[in-house]
């Protein structure tokens, strides 16, 4: 007995997670957090190809090649993927913010920034001009992405990522890399919504009664109508035994 609640308790517990389609991105983009997101964004496609995944942010970024490759993989799967910003998304994390294929959002208090990828470089000169040639390689890969995602014109961002650019979520959605702010509500706009869902669920439960009740007298119709019907009947009946008597 004991066995069957176990595994029926875990059942609904796989249910539940079978129907979670949230992603974290939580923490600098080192490997420890870009990849479990990136087997989880794939794991997510493949249960249903169909069903939107969210992914949270709340990244100070890091590595520039782990961002890239968490935004590739939103680009190669089916599903949409959107983005919501909650604390700071900067650097890397604020292009995986601009680059979610569905709805792209942020918590109105959140802070955003994107700048040119700090690169290192160390070794002789031949050494330092190639690894030169690669990083402005990757700040042109960097100005091409935030320019689809964003639709500003390249010399713009060219300009604005030579130094830490930082955004409200306002000024974000101006620029181009959100679609549309979470505001915060406040304690009386709070109080407000839920006494509205009250008086709302109130007025369905009112209404429900109104019409239950309205139903009630026509089931006391066809209880009386089945009550003059018998007594018919039984008329009809005693009067027939009556001629037959009289006959008799």
């Amino acid at each position: 007995m004991t066995k069957k609640k176990t595994s029926s308790r875990t059942e609904k517990t796989r249910d539940v997670d079978e129907s979670n389609r949230d992603v974290y991105v939580f923490g600098r983009l080192e490997n420890e957090v870009a990849m479990p997101v990136i087997r989880r964004l794939l794991k997510l496609a493949e249960r249903d190809a169909r069903a939107p995944i969210n992914l949270y942010i709340n990244s100070s970024g890091g590595n520039g090649y782990n961002a890239d490759a968490i935004i590739a993989i939103m680009h190669s799967i089916s599903p949409k993927v959107n983005t919501i910003c909650l604390g700071h998304a900067l650097s890397g994390a604020c292009e995986i913010l601009a680059s979610g294929t569905g709805d792209r959002s942020s918590y109105e208090f959140a802070t955003l920034m994107f700048h040119q990828t700090i690169w290192e470089a160390e070794g002789d000169i031949t050494s330092l001009e190639i690894q030169a040639t690669q990083g402005k390689r990757f700040r042109e890969a960097q100005i091409e992405l935030l320019h689809r995602c964003t639709g500003q014109d390249k010399e713009v961002i060219r300009k604005d990522i030579e130094r830490d650019h930082y955004l409200s979520a306002d000024e974000a959605q101006e620029y181009g890399i959100i679609d549309k702010v979470i505001k915060h509500q406040s304690r009386a706009k709070r109080k407000l919504t839920l006494a509205a869902s009250n008086a709302g669920q109130a007025a369905r439960k009112s209404t429900a009664r109104k019409r239950a009740s309205a139903v009630k007298p026509a089931g006391g119709a066809r209880k009386s109508t089945r009550s003059v019907r018998s007594k018919t009947v039984k008329k009809r009946a005693s009067s027939s035994r009556a001629k037959r008597q009289e006959s008799n």
